[in-house]
């Protein structure tokens, strides 16, 4: 600025010094006159002509036309990213002003006389656009694909969740659902996988790769299970499931492949871009086209020349001295040549300032720019050099303090991302060991097993040996959640754990399911012998207690075995038949192993099928309640009547007791229909006791898990309340299978005891029976089974040892129910004691609630008959108005529940 003010301060003085030496020379010159006898031409004022249009530059500017471009650009990518009303209208409204800021553009540089190829210039912009408007068609191309693989792909995870949904359960155990669970997993992962899709470029090898896996996994996994999945879900089913695949995989091919195409576009309308701006110079200067027809009016406009006979003086011509010519020469010359000088010397000054000016601010700003790049690079050590004017040379320093900070920013950054990497990895593998390992025994899980499974079978397909899965589950498990806790269970479930492992190191490796189920898998048998070695060393490795928290707990395992490849093929077939074995394992009783064989398939399916029909039944009320009297031995009248349960079948038949209780027993519905038989039985006696038979007395039969409830004892004595109902009129029935729930069942008895409401201990004879029952459990009344009783009259060991437990409950003051009376010889053997009741066929069937009546004074009318004919003297007996009521064939016998 200095210089700049230097060289303006020059200029002035030379032209004001230039001004005062004309006005000398001026001075010297008006001193001259001219000769008086001489005439002065007029003089004619010189009319300044206008510059020529030719002369003249107009200056066109393309910041217009350049910022529809760079808009008509940000649209169109706008557009691609999302489609939405207002991108497409600013995409449309771009292209609109672009065509308009071009036609514009185009009008005024054609008007100047420059070098510039507007043809080229439209064109380019109209393929920019053309471009643009194929790069959106692309993109929604695209979205379409990707829609089309979304639906398909929750069609297949609908279809395969909804069949989950639906899936049946056999005893609470999934039956014929792995394969829907395996290819749930593979939807899950094929999910995760698919993300990259979503992505703009969509062309990471490694995740593209996993895709296709996934995609792998998923068709080997329904092509390997399509004769399972067409059995258990319907062809239409399985080839829809085909159908949505397919059309999956087409949608991800398409998706691929127009992303390629889009990724191609992108860069050719970027390319566009940059060389349609390269084209279009910042600024157009040019003279205006000027036509024949303008230059003829300027012609005609300007003023004639003045001749040489229309001048007063040219007639006559002056004479001119030589002094006057001296002086108006002299003054013109001198002028011209101080100022060609003074202008040189300040135009050679302007330059010198110019050039300096700009080579201090660009050589900074480069430097400043070049750093700036590398900064962006990631080179945060980068300085810039100082200097130049001031105000640069603070932006240097500036610059410089920037990088020093975005130096110690990256370095903390790159610490908190290793870190972060650090945690990543091992939250991976934590991750990783929950989706494999049990978390409470750091077994395998269900996912671990099948891999390990069938990596087992593959070896065993090679090398020609046998694969055995040890089906395991712990007997009676529930009592000891029920009575000592969860928590003390479940480390019951880690020591259990812990000798299944030593058991299984010599031959395999065991696995959890959940719950109280385990595997162990035998990988390389050589025979079937030894597989049934391993199997009893499992079952026997439990007879010895578990250490838990310094206790000793005896617990025990029913196991069921399966074969590969003599029952099954893949592992899921496997694990489902060593499920059946492990059910019959169970039914035989505790500390059992059982073999697969193929009906056990036929059987739980015939379970599953009574499962579903009780189901149905509870919920329509389909259950009955028969009552089958019991007569004292004494005076041959009805003291009391057993409620039996029976379910009327959708044909119109009674199914008995020993046709679903078992399966109910197990599935957990034996809740529901005690609680129904409980309500319906004490409704019963209470219509009974106040009404026709005051002195009405119900027994009842109840499930051992009812008493593990606390609320039990109160829910029954407000049904008492409820129906007015004296204790005296219930009596409860149990099985001894009562003892192995524990102390808590035992209290739940007593309590009942001291409400008034007497105990009855059924089947008595036989499973559990032991002297331990009648010392523990607070009773009133022996049952004693029927397998006792139908060897009296024909068996002398079934009639003393009969006698020995009659004697021994007299002793103890229980009264005695005799069941399975049906022949006159066990009539006649039970006779004589005291505190006996009988209860039979041969004496009364169970009848309904309406019929009960009549059918004890049936019973206590033949009950004398048959005293009478066990005389000495007998005589004939007419049974026939009994034959409605007592079955001929030993098969209707029926077990009560």
């Amino acid at each position: 600025m200095i210089g700049l003010s230097g060289v303006a301060v020059l200029a002035l003085a030379a032209n004001f010094l230039v001004e005062q030496r004309v006005r000398v020379e001026q001075t010297e010159i008006t001193r001259i006159e001219p000769p008086a006898a001489l005439p002065v031409a007029p003089v004619i004022p010189a009319v300044p002509a206008a510059a020529p249009a030719a002369e003249r530059t107009s200056v066109v500017s393309s910041d217009v036309l350049t910022g529809a471009i760079e808009r008509f650009g940000r649209a169109v990518a706008a557009r691609v990213e999302n489609h939405n009303d207002s991108a497409d209208l600013e995409q449309s409204q771009s292209a609109r002003d672009l065509s308009r800021h071009l036609g514009t553009y185009l009008a005024d540089v054609g008007a100047l006389t420059v070098k510039l190829d507007l043809k080229a210039v439209a064109d380019h912009v109209k393929a920019y656009q053309a471009h643009g408007t194929l790069l959106i068609q692309s993109a929604d191309d695209r979205r379409a694909a990707l829609t089309a693989y979304a639906t398909s792909f929750e069609s297949l995870n609908a279809r395969v969740k909804h069949s989950l949904d639906g899936a049946w359960t056999i005893l609470g155990r999934v039956v014929a659902r792995q394969s829907l669970l395996r290819l749930s997993q593979d939807l899950d992962t094929l999910r995760t996988n698919s993300v990259t899709l979503a992505a703009k470029k969509a062309t990471d090898p490694d995740a593209l790769t996993a895709l296709a896996g996934s995609e792998d996994t998923f068709a080997n996994t329904l092509a390997s299970n399509e004769k399972s999945l067409r059995r258990s879900q319907g062809d239409p089913w399985f080839e829809a499931m085909q159908g949505d695949f397919v059309k999956l995989l087409q949608a991800r091919k398409s998706v691929l492949q127009i992303s390629e195409e889009l990724r191609g576009q992108s860069e050719v309308f970027a390319a566009d871009g940059s060389s349609l701006f390269k084209m279009i110079p910042a600024k157009v200067e040019g003279r205006p086209r000027v036509h024949a027809s303008r230059v003829a009016d300027r012609a005609a406009a300007a003023p004639p020349p003045v001749s040489a006979a229309a001048s007063p003086a040219a007639a006559t011509p002056a004479p001119v001295s030589h002094t006057q010519s001296f002086t108006e020469t002299k003054p013109e010359d001198t002028h011209h040549h101080w100022l060609a000088w003074i202008s040189a010397i300040t135009i050679a000054a302007l330059i010198y300032l110019c050039v300096g000016t700009v080579l201090s601010v660009v050589r900074p700003i480069r430097g400043l720019l070049e750093a700036t790049t590398r900064i962006a690079g990631g080179d945060h050590q980068v300085r810039v050099e100082r200097g130049g004017i001031k105000e640069l040379d603070v932006l240097a320093q500036a610059f410089n303090s920037m990088a020093e900070e975005l130096g110690k920013a990256k370095a903390v950054v790159q610490e908190y991302q290793l870190n972060l990497e650090t945690k990543v990895i091992e939250r991976t593998q934590q991750l990783q060991e929950l989706a494999e390992r049990d978390p409470l025994t750091g077994l395998p899980n269900r996912r671990q097993l099948f891999g390990l499974l069938n990596s087992a079978i593959d070896q065993a397909r090679q090398r020609g040996h046998l694969v055995a899965v040890f089906f395991l589950d712990i007997d009676n498990f529930k009592y000891i959640n029920d009575s000592l806790g969860h928590a003390f269970g479940d480390r019951v479930l880690v020591s259990l754990s812990n000798r299944l492992v030593e058991a299984s190191r010599s031959f395999g490796f065991a696995a959890r399911l959940g719950g109280d189920e385990f595997t162990v898998v035998f990988e390389d048998a050589g025979t079937e012998a030894e597989i049934r070695t391993a199997g009893l060393q499992v079952v026997r490795e439990f007879q010895q207690p578990l250490a838990v928290d310094g206790r000793d707990i005896i617990v025990s395992v029913s196991v069921g075995a399966s074969i590969y490849p003599d029952h099954e093929q893949d592992a899921e077939a496997l694990l489902q038949a060593a499920d059946a074995a492990l059910f019959r394992a169970k039914k035989l009783g505790r500390s059992q192993l059982s073999v697969f064989t193929p009906d056990l398939l036929e059987t739980a399916a015939a379970n599953f099928t009574t499962e579903q029909g009780l189901r149905r039944a509870i919920e329509r009320g389909e259950f009955e309640l028969l009552f089958q009297p019991e007569l004292c031995v004494e005076t041959m009248e009805t003291c009391l009547v057993e409620a039996l349960i029976r379910w009327r079948l959708p044909d119109g038949t009674l199914a008995s007791p020993g046709q679903f209780l078992a399966v109910a027993e197990e599935s957990g519905l034996i809740i529901q229909i005690s609680e129904w038989v409980l309500r319906s039985a004490i409704e019963a006696a209470a219509q009974w006791h106040h009404g026709a038979w005051p002195e009405a007395r119900v027994a009842i039969n109840v499930s051992p898990r009812q008493l593990f409830d606390n609320q039990f004892v109160e829910r029954l004595r407000g049904l008492l309340d409820h129906y007015r109902l004296p204790a005296r009129c219930i009596e409860i029935e149990l099985t001894e299978s009562v003892l192995q729930t524990g102390p808590t069942t035992v209290e739940a008895l007593r309590r009942l005891r001291e409400q008034g409401i007497a105990i009855a201990l059924d089947d008595f004879g036989t499973g559990y029976s032991s002297l331990a029952s009648l010392e523990q459990l607070p009773l009133n009344r022996i049952k004693l089974d029927r397998s006792l009783i139908a060897g009296l009259g024909t068996d002398s060991r079934s009639a003393a040892m009969t006698r020995a437990i009659i004697a021994m409950c007299q002793d103890l003051g229980l009264e005695i129910t005799a069941e399975g009376v049906e022949r006159a010889e066990q009539f006649n053997a039970l006779l004589g004691h005291r505190s006996m009741y009988l209860q039979g066929y041969l004496l009364c069937p169970p009848v309904s609630r309406d019929e009960l009546l009549p059918a004890m004074a049936r019973a206590s009318a033949l009950a004398r008959e048959l005293l009478l004919l066990s005389q000495p003297a007998p005589r004939a007996l007419d049974l026939t108005a009994f034959a409605a009521d007592v079955p001929a064939a030993a098969s209707a016998r029926e077990r009560s529940l």
